[in-house]
């Protein structure tokens, strides 16, 4: 027994060896050329910027979702700082690249081997009883994958990690962008309460002036009731201004993820502006949008979905070699086997014919995305230019006049020239211009924000950006903490 058991050893040692050699070759017939990387660098829009990158190994799943909520003032550089390492939809994408790496690291994987054991002819009748006429075979079979079947899945499985870094960097850039517009909108919110805090002091400095007039008779005391309810108003208004600014400041804080707002004020000044440049200088940029970049590794992706259909046309090869052992004759024997599928109904032609399909399709989805950016683009220019013009407008014409009428009319009141009512409607005039011109200045730098990811870097040299200031009217410091 013992000199049987070194035999089939012995027999299993030289079948290990063999079948080694058939491994080589399957490996030799797989490997091809590694795929060409088309993975996203980061466009110059917020490089600058650190971000969220996930990290690999086994205590991937243990990383702490835990986040910062500032309670200080913050600059636009502050808020994308935050935005860009703690937004926690930029978080997954970066995680859904490290998912990408890793499928491409399992497509890359030769098939394991099998191992047979097989007992045949014991346990009967006669001369079968027992295990004595038994046969024994153990049999190491390998599946040997033709047509570069491996090396094209990798392939394929690389442009898809590829293409999850692309998504990545447009994610990143849709993360900058919402940062830079919710930061407007919170800036000039900011500036709203400011003015209508303004308006209401004005309003009850009138009331004072008004009832003056009455008591000396020079006026009627329907004039003090104008005045009233203009102060209500004021109050109104006052208030839909400081709910519209907690409103701006929640959709600022969840870009960092974080369902409430802790921090003070945003610091900024939104009065800086440029003209826009013309489209024609800038066109050609919009080759740096990632949205029509990432089409590259899209279309090379479809090539190699193709060529990975077309080698599942070719049957794989199953081949594997053992040992026998016949009890009865106390012999040992050798066997081999090869497994070849018959390619007579399925050559995989559904999906050579799918993945074909696919590439036509995506190249105009290539197209579609560099008409939509270009429409985008020309509309946001468009409407960027509307915007300066009219900031310049109100600037140099209708304020100066608004004002220059406003303190007349006020003059012209106290030395009873003109009716309480004319004085009403010139402060309103007023106003309503400075709150147009502020609505003007936020619409110019959202649609700055928004022309900057159609190109994926910054508009202008020295960027009409919201730059640090403190020329916010410090009471708004309190409400906005409210």
């Amino acid at each position: 027994m013992i000199r049987r058991h070194e035999h089939l050893s012995a027999c299993f040692t030289h079948v290990l060896s063999t079948l080694l050699l058939g491994l080589v070759v399957a490996v030799a017939l797989a490997c091809a050329a590694p795929a060409p990387q088309v993975a996203a660098t980061p466009r110059p829009l917020g490089s600058e910027y650190p971000v969220y990158a996930a990290t690999g190994g086994r205590d991937a799943a243990r990383t702490s979702t835990t986040r910062t909520n500032p309670t200080r003032d913050l600059t636009l550089r502050d808020s994308l700082a935050l935005a860009l390492l703690e937004n926690p939809t930029l978080a997954a994408y970066s995680w859904e690249t490290r998912v990408r790496e890793a499928e491409a690291l399992q497509a890359g994987l030769l098939p394991n081997p099998e191992l047979t054991v097989e007992g045949e002819d014991f346990a009967g009748t006669g001369s079968f009883t027992g295990y004595d006429g038994a046969q024994t075979t153990i049999f190491l079979g390998q599946l040997i994958e033709l047509g570069g079947k491996r090396s094209k899945r990798r392939r394929v499985a690389t442009l898809e990690r590829d293409l999850a870094s692309w998504d990545y960097e447009v994610k990143r850039l849709d993360v900058f962008t919402e940062v830079a517009v919710a930061f407007v909108g919170v800036l000039q919110a900011q500036n709203e309460v400011a003015l209508a805090e303004e308006v209401l002091a004005i309003a009850g400095e009138s009331i004072q002036a008004v009832s003056k007039q009455v008591r000396a008779g020079a006026t009627s005391s329907v004039e003090e009731t104008r005045a009233r309810v203009n102060v209500a108003s004021a109050r109104v208004e006052l208030r839909a201004a400081r709910a519209a600014l907690q409103t701006a400041r929640t959709r600022l804080s969840s870009a960092w993820g974080d369902d409430s707002a802790r921090f003070g004020l945003v610091l900024g000044d939104l009065r800086g502006v440029e003209a826009p440049p013309p489209i024609d200088s800038i066109r050609d940029k919009l080759e740096q949008n990632p949205d029509v970049a990432r089409w590259v590794a899209e279309l090379a992706h479809r090539d190699a979905a193709i060529a990975l259909q077309d080698a599942g046309a070719i049957p794989d090869v199953t081949a594997g070699a053992g040992v026998r052992r016949l009890e009865q004759d106390n012999d040992t024997a050798f066997v081999f086997g090869v497994t070849v599928p018959l390619p007579v109904f399925d050559r995989n032609q559904g999906g050579r014919q799918a993945a074909r399909h696919g590439l036509a399709k995506a190249r105009y989805e290539q197209r579609a995305a560099f008409v939509r950016a270009a429409s985008a683009l020309e509309i946001a220019l468009e409407n960027l230019q509307s915007s300066f013009d009219q900031i310049e407008a109100l600037r140099s014409d209708v304020l100066p006049q608004a004002v220059l009428a406003y303190e007349g009319v006020r003059r012209g009141y106290q030395r009873g020239l003109f009716r309480y009512i004319e004085v009403l409607d010139a402060q309103r005039t007023l106003f309503e211009l400075r709150g147009r011109e502020l609505s003007a200045l936020g619409d110019y730098h959202r649609t700055v924000a928004e022309a900057e990811r159609l190109i994926g870097e910054p508009l202008f040299e020295t960027r009409a950006r919201p730059t640090a200031s403190t020329s916010i009217n410090p009471r708004t410091n309190e409400e906005s903490k409210r």
